[in-house]
């Protein structure tokens, strides 16, 4: 198949690969994580791509009661994953201002699932990092929950801190036609969480660390996700 930055997907919005970005060592390979939003709303050429693409591994960030009650649809040959990045934190006490566009204060929330949720993230690190094949991870919006993840598994191997936010400020205008979500992408709030887990464990790899994730695991993560290349030498 084609290799594309964003899929033409009919019933997904933002479905995105995380390859080809300047990394330690060389470029973040394509092929090998993905992000989008939910896959309830996925048709039958959305499903046929996915197929053919691979995936081996889909992993639904959201509530159990938003996968109960907008189930992902069924790809044929990737096993199904559920863990909730936000934890137990109930919906009532998300600290976010979500009636605002493009709201600032969403770092608020970003703050309560990286104090709340080192668990969650372990797991879900871990299940991205064990995926067979390509592996596809996504929440609600695709921006949030996945952007926390795509954050971290984009500053394990050294992505710059400028293509991180930039990868986060996508999700604005890709789903603007998918969701009522309004409260979009604004780089502030990644810009702010990337500098605050730098500023307290010294890298996206202190956190991980701290979270649980173990230094073998990391550099299986390394081999998994970067090709080297001349021009990193």
């Amino acid at each position: 198949m084609m290799t594309y930055r964003r899929y033409p997907m009919k019933g997904i919005a933002n479905f995105r690969d995380l390859g080809g970005y300047s990394c330690n060592g060389g470029m973040t390979k394509w092929g090998v994580f993905f992000r989008s939003t939910s896959l309830h709303k996925a048709v039958e050429e959305d499903v046929a791509i996915m197929e053919r693409m691979g995936i081996s591994r889909i992993l639904d960030l959201r509530y159990p009661g938003e996968r109960e009650e907008k189930p992902d649809v069924p790809v044929k040959g990737a096993d199904w994953m559920g863990i909730s990045l936000l934890g137990t934190i109930p919906v009532e006490e998300i600290d976010v201002n979500d009636e605002e566009e493009d709201t600032k204060t969403l770092i608020n929330m970003y703050r309560q699932i990286i104090a709340s949720s080192r668990a969650e993230i372990k797991d879900s690190v871990q299940a991205m990092i064990q995926a067979e094949g390509p592996a596809l991870f996504h929440c609600a919006a695709g921006k949030d929950r996945t952007g926390i993840l795509a954050m971290l598994l984009l500053g394990a191997v050294g992505v710059s801190r400028e293509d991180i936010i930039a990868d986060y400020e996508m999700s604005h205008h890709y789903i603007r036609s998918f969701t009522e979500d309004i409260s979009g992408s604004h780089g502030s709030n990644m810009q702010k969480l990337f500098d605050e887990i730098v500023e307290e464990w010294g890298s996206v790899t202190g956190f991980l660390q701290e979270c649980g994730i173990s230094q073998k695991e990391l550099s299986r993560l390394n081999e998994k996700f970067v090709l080297p290349c001349d021009f990193a030498e």
